[in-house]
């Protein structure tokens, strides 16, 4: 029997883990983030489940000195695992990324397809390999995006179905009875690394009122320290605010107004209310 090891942070490496629990198998989790979370390690340990919190080295470091047959789960999580491991016999190493791969490899994935304004996003259940984000695809699930959705909300919405889609595949996992699809690396987007943002994280007033939209909610994770907080440069000034409101409008002619601390800018119609908005001199 596997044993199964989960790296990765949040509810969906607590799920991946008790799932196998509820299974009797032997569970092991591995909080792999920058940062302890105390709701992770007081949730496993209601689960019953094994919690450590150590430096990346250390684990990886007993990864490789792992002899049992091995499952490795990787969900949420934010460390690179080192090639020597991917390649050891024992160890079958799968991941899950916020993204229908080939789409989008790399960090924040959600946010740049709110960004480039695409019609769906989805998740992708993939085998590891020692380049990032380039294995074989186990399964997919696709997501609509409404004209309205956040980062943040699209994360929530990937992180409930790649919990349905492993729940789906996880005993064919165990036995190695997986169909496994190439990626068509012809169609694959470029890398995007955790410190990249849109257009460097400035809003351009010359895009279009949807570019606009997509821009923010790109850029929106609900107060989570995902990204640096955008900025617009207007007028030699660098301008940020605290919060932001998108309203449709009859109206297709272009302006912006400035009434105290907020900024009214409206095309295409619609518009847009940097609310609090904060200069700062170049």
């Amino acid at each position: 029997m596997k044993k199964i090891y989960v790296l990765g942070t949040g509810n969906l490496a607590l799920h991946c883990a008790g799932y196998a629990k509820e299974l009797g198998l032997e569970v092991v989790l591995f909080e792999m983030a920058e940062k302890k979370s105390m709701f992770m390690e007081v949730r496993a340990g209601k689960l019953g489940i094994p919690y450590f919190y150590e430096r990346k080295e250390k684990v990886f470091q007993k990864l490789l000195e792992e002899k049992k047959e091995s499952l490795l789960i990787s969900a949420i999580n934010e460390f690179i695992v080192p090639a020597d491991i991917l390649e050891k016999k024992n160890i079958i190493a799968i991941n899950l990324h916020q993204a229908l791969l080939p789409k989008h490899p790399g960090r924040n994935a959600e946010c740049w397809a709110i960004f480039e304004q695409e019609e769906k996003s989805g998740i992708t259940w993939h085998y590891m390999e020692k380049q990032v984000d380039k294995g074989d695809i186990i399964i997919q699930k696709e997501i609509f995006l409404e004209d309205s959705i956040t980062a943040y909300e699209l994360f929530q919405k990937q992180i409930h179905a790649a919990k349905e889609a492993y729940n789906e595949i996880f005993e064919d996992l165990l036995n190695e009875q997986n169909v496994r699809f190439p990626q068509d690396r012809r169609e694959g987007g470029e890398f995007h690394k955790s410190y990249e943002m849109p257009n460097e994280g400035y809003l351009d007033l010359n895009w279009s009122g949807k570019k606009r939209s997509a821009f923010l909610r790109a850029m929106d994770y609900s107060g989570l320290k995902v990204m640096n907080q955008p900025k617009l440069l207007y007028q030699e000034k660098i301008l940020q605010w605290k919060k932001y409101e998108i309203r449709n409008s009859d109206s297709m002619e272009e302006m912006i107004n400035i009434e105290g601390s907020d900024m009214r800018l409206q095309k295409d119609g619609i518009v847009i209310i940097l609310k609090n908005c904060k200069i700062q001199e170049l």
